[in-house]
C-alpha cells in the first residue's frame, strides 16, 4: 500500500514536472510556426514577439484599403491552458484583439458610429490548437447598447466558430449572432432574433453556407413589415485567382405587410466576378443618401437573376440576365444623352410576368397603366407581360426597337 502511495506520487510529480517543463519545449515552435503564418497573411507584418516560458505576447501590423492598423496577441503555450471557457489541454490559445490606439481614423469612426465611444477591443478573435492539431477559431463579436448616428442600437453579442486541421485544407464553421434592435426617436423600427448558420469552406475551390433568421420585424416607407423563417444558402466556386462564381438563393416564405406581398424568393447568380468587384457591390448595398450612382456603377457586373413574389393578387415574376461591361468614366452629355452612354457598355434582357390584378392592386399601378396604355405592357390570358432586350445601346421592347429616352418618359408618365 505504502509503495502504492510512492507510486502515485511519483506520477504525479513527474506530470507536473512535464507540465512546468513542456512550455519550454512548446514554445520556441509555437514562434517558429506564427512568424511563418503571419509571412503567408497579405498585408501582414509581425513588428514584434516577447516570448516567456508559459506564453508570449506579439503585435502584427496589418495593411487596409486607407492605411495600417494593429493586433496585439496573447499566446499561452500547453499542454494546460487556460481559456475562456475553462481549462483545456492542447498546444497553443491565443487571443487577438484590435490595437485602439493604432486604428486608422476612417476604421475608428465606423467601429464607433456602432459601439459608441471604445474602451476595449469590440472583437476578439480566440485560437485553441489542441494536442491532435485540430485548430478552433473563434471570432466573438461583444454585446453594445449605444445612442448615435443610427439612434439607438441594441446588439446581444456572438460569434463565428471556425474548425479545422493544422493544414487548413478544409474548414467547416458556424455562426450565432444575437439580436439585434435599433430604436429611431423612441419607435422602434428594426428588430431580429437571433442569425443562425453554417459554412464549409475549401481553400482554393470555394465553398457553401446556409443561414437562417428566424424573425425580422421593420419599418419601411409603406408601413411595418414582419418576414418570418427566412433563409438564405449561397454556393461560390473559385475559378482563378480572384475571380469567384457566386450563387444565391434568399427566400422569405411568410411576409406580413401592408401589401398584398405574402411571400418572395430571389435566385441570383453572378457567373463570374473579381473579389475586388464583388467587395465594391457590397459596399454599395449600404444606405447612402448621398451615394454618386455614376461613380459606384462603373466596375463591370454580370448577373443572372429571377424574383418570384406571391401577392393576394396574383403572382409577380422578373427573370433578368445582364452583362454590363462597366464604364471607364461617368457618361457626358455631349454625343448623345447619358442614358444612350449608359447603355452601350450593356447587354441583356429583362421579362416581366404578373397576374394582371397584382400590378393593378400594387403601388406601380400608375406605371402598369401607361405603360399599357402605349403598348409596351402585353395582355395575355389575363397576365401582364414585358420582355426588354438591350444590346449595346439599341432597346427593344417586346421586339420592337425604342429609343430608350422615350421608354423612360413612358415609365415615368411624361410620354
Amino acid at each position: 500500500m505504502k509503495l502504492l502511495r510512492w507510486l502515485l506520487l511519483i506520477v504525479l510529480v513527474l506530470l507536473v514536472i512535464s507540465a512546468l517543463a513542456a512550455p519550454g519545449f512548446i514554445g520556441p515552435k509555437v514562434e517558429e510556426v506564427w512568424k511563418q503564418q503571419v509571412g503567408r497573411l497579405q498585408g501582414g507584418n509581425s513588428t514584434s514577439y516577447q516570448r516567456g516560458w508559459f506564453g508570449a505576447e506579439t503585435n502584427t501590423e496589418v495593411g487596409l484599403q486607407n492605411g495600417t492598423t494593429e493586433l496585439h496577441t496573447e499566446i499561452h503555450h500547453g499542454p494546460v491552458l487556460f481559456t475562456s471557457q475553462g481549462p483545456r489541454l492542447g498546444v497553443i490559445y491565443s487571443e487577438t484583439r484590435l490595437e485602439l490606439e493604432q486604428l486608422t481614423p476612417e476604421l475608428r469612426a465606423r467601429l464607433e458610429n456602432i459601439y459608441g465611444r471604445l474602451q476595449d477591443s469590440p472583437l476578439v478573435l480566440e485560437t485553441l490548437v489542441t494536442a491532435d492539431n485540430r485548430v478552433l477559431n473563434t471570432l466573438r463579436f461583444e454585446p453594445f447598447k449605444n445612442t448615435g448616428t443610427y439612434g439607438q442600437l441594441e446588439f446581444d453579442g456572438g460569434e463565428i466558430t471556425v474548425k479545422t486541421d493544422y493544414s487548413g485544407a478544409m474548414l467547416d464553421g458556424v455562426i450565432d449572432l444575437g439580436s439585434l434592435r435599433q430604436i429611431r426617436d423612441e419607435v422602434e423600427v428594426l428588430f431580429t432574433e437571433p442569425l443562425k448558420g453554417e459554412f464549409q469552406v475549401e481553400p482554393g475551390r470555394g465553398g457553401k453556407a446556409q443561414l437562417q433568421l428566424s424573425l425580422l420585424r421593420a419599418e419601411s416607407d409603406s408601413g411595418p413589415v414582419q418576414l418570418r423563417n427566412i433563409t438564405l444558402d449561397l454556393d461560390l466556386e473559385i475559378l482563378a485567382a480572384q475571380t469567384l462564381k457566386i450563387v444565391s438563393d434568399l427566400q422569405l416564405p411568410s411576409v406580413e405587410s401592408a401589401t398584398p406581398i405574402i411571400s418572395a424568393r430571389q435566385q441570383m447568380t453572378l457567373p463570374e466576378i473579381t473579389a475586388a468587384d464583388l467587395g465594391h457591390y457590397l459596399r454599395v448595398l449600404l444606405p447612402n443618401p448621398e451615394r454618386n450612382w455614376a461613380r459606384e456603377m462603373r466596375p463591370p457586373l454580370r448577373l443572372q437573376q429571377q424574383l418570384v413574389v406571391e401577392s393576394h393578387n396574383g403572382p409577380v415574376l422578373v427573370d433578368a440576365d445582364i452583362d454590363w461591361k462597366g464604364l471607364q468614366r461617368p457618361p457626358r452629355h455631349r454625343g448623345g444623352s447619358p442614358l444612350n452612354q449608359w447603355l452601350k457598355p450593356l447587354v441583356g434582357t429583362m421579362t416581366l410576368s404578373a397576374a394582371e390584378s397584382a400590378l393593378l392592386q400594387s403601388p406601380l399601378v400608375a406605371q402598369a397603366m401607361m405603360l399599357r396604355e402605349y403598348g409596351l405592357l402585353l395582355e395575355k390570358d389575363g397576365e401582364l407581360q414585358m420582355h426588354l432586350e438591350v444590346k449595346r445601346g439599341r432597346l427593344e421592347v417586346n421586339g420592337q426597337d425604342l429609343p430608350p429616352d422615350l421608354f423612360i418618359m413612358a415609365l415615368t408618365g411624361r410620354f
